[in-house]
């Protein structure tokens, strides 16, 4: 990315050429997944790779509220989970194309 693109960017997010690259991450997510309330997500967290499948309920600052669906460890199915931007490694959010498998198919 052009150093010219780099500034556009950080203007765009509100953010001074001097903001460090969490910041950045923080404010670029976060706003990924405030447009993404009511759809499904996969978000893969460490460092237990800890898999959560789920629809999200709400985005206060960097937290993000989700209705799990299923999770890795059975327990937890179903509950509502608070996490924190920094503890998400990775993230999928479904976009009408590209669907997430249901993985509860036969315990219903």
């Amino acid at each position: 990315m052009s150093n010219k693109n780099k500034v556009k960017l950080l203007k765009d997010l509100g953010f001074s050429n001097e903001t460090d690259i969490n910041a950045i991450r923080q404010a670029v997510v976060t706003e990924k997944f405030r447009k993404s309330i009511g759809k499904r997500t996969l978000i893969l967290m460490g460092p237990y790779p800890f898999m959560i499948i789920g629809t999200i309920l709400e985005v206060v600052s960097d937290f993000i509220r989700i209705k799990v669906e299923v999770t890795n460890i059975s327990e937890l199915d179903g509950e509502i989970f608070r996490l924190h931007l920094d503890q998400i490694e990775v993230f999928f959010i479904e976009d009408g194309t590209n669907k997430i498998p249901d993985l509860n198919i036969g315990s219903h």
